[in-house]
């Protein structure tokens, strides 16, 4: 009877105890259970943009599930999709980008994950030459929606063959009647080697600069001689003679500036004979200035008019040399020396003469 009585005591007591722990354990089972269902607060950032999101998944594979987000190979994602999410789980998500770049006349697509220029083109295997232009920057940032340009600069040194143009110069000629030409020399290409420094942008030519020329046949000009004689009239022996312009005188065939011009001069004509000394005389044919008087050449003057040694121009009569003189020969009076007296006795005297005294060089 006793050993029944304790056991049905202790038996008592026990469900006593069970039904004290039951009262405890539901309640926490049962808060436990809502807990598990309740949602996580996770922190989600995708390309660089973040939120907190409320969400029911367990795993970071069924948050982005749940989100209707799927993943590729390249696309980098933290942590993995397998970790379990608990509150306050970051969730870090990079998409691989498609990024058209226009380069060397074709489009290539770039997978990248950069987020700037320099990276993407870095990506897609894009080597870029010191001269090269992107655009954007390198510096810039990326959008999905970014298009990429790169213009190929190209700079090298081109040689061309080229042809040298003559010119034309034109020389006044005082001997021409003026409105008339005559070719002195006549013109000729020349050729030369150029040296370019060419730049292009995607092989277009865009610049060029000339930097040096070397020169393979040289260019001769075209010469012209253009006429300035102003009028045309003919001389005492019906000579044509041009009077040249701007103060130059063409006699002769020659053209000169008069350094005085006489006008009314009377000429009379003397020979070797009419010096008045005997032909086995030293001083036979001699002049005053002790040199051989010459008939076409020499001539007797006033030395204060002009001087010995100089040259004179004398219409009708032509270039001769002052070289002598005599008693009559005062102002303006000139003795032409010619070979024989019969000669000078046919020249006579010849008033109103013009002679251009020159100086002691002749024309």
């Amino acid at each position: 009877m006793e050993l029944r009585t304790i056991w049905e005591k202790y038996k008592k007591r026990g469900l006593f105890v069970f039904g004290g722990l039951a009262l405890v354990l539901v309640p926490m089972i049962g808060y436990f259970s809502a807990q598990a269902t309740q949602p996580k607060q996770v922190t989600f950032s995708l390309d660089g943009e973040s939120h907190i999101v409320a969400t029911e998944a367990e795993t970071v594979e069924q948050f982005l599930t749940e989100r209707h987000i799927a993943l590729t190979e390249k696309d980098s994602l933290q942590p993995t999709p397998q970790t379990k999410l608990k509150n306050g789980t970051v969730i870090t998500l990079h998409k691989v980008w498609s990024i058209p770049v226009q380069i060397d006349g074709q489009t290539k697509v770039i997978q990248t994950l950069s987020r700037d220029v320099a990276g993407a083109l870095k990506d897609g295997g894009i080597a870029l030459g010191e001269m090269d232009r992107v655009e954007p920057a390198l510096t810039a940032p990326l959008s999905k929606d970014t298009s990429i340009t790169v213009k190929r600069i190209v700079e090298k040194m081109v040689q061309e063959e080229e042809r040298v143009t003559y010119q034309e110069i034109r020389k006044n000629d005082p001997l021409l009647e003026k409105g008339k030409t005559k070719v002195l020399q006549t013109g000729q290409e020349g050729k030369a080697i150029a040296h370019y420094k060419v730049i292009t942008e995607d092989g277009k030519e865009i610049s060029r600069e000339l930097v040096g020329r070397d020169v393979i046949t040289p260019k001769k000009d075209l010469v012209v001689a253009v006429g300035t004689a102003v009028a045309m009239r003919t001389d005492s022996h019906s000579q044509p003679v041009l009077v040249a312009s701007a103060g130059m005188i063409s006699r002769g065939g020659k053209v000169f500036r008069p350094k005085k011009v006489l006008t009314g001069v009377t000429l009379t004509a003397y020979s070797p004979a009419g010096g008045g000394k005997h032909p086995s005389s030293p001083g036979y044919g001699r002049t005053a200035t002790g040199v051989k008087a010459q008939p076409g050449h020499t001539i007797a003057v006033d030395p204060r008019v002009i001087p010995y040694g100089w040259w004179v121009y004398i219409d009708g009569v032509g270039y001769r040399r002052a070289e002598d003189t005599g008693g009559a020969m005062t102002g303006g009076k000139i003795d032409v020396f010619v070979s024989t007296e019969s000669e000078a006795v046919r020249f006579g005297r010849k008033r109103n003469k013009t002679v251009y005294i020159i100086g002691p060089q002749k024309p």
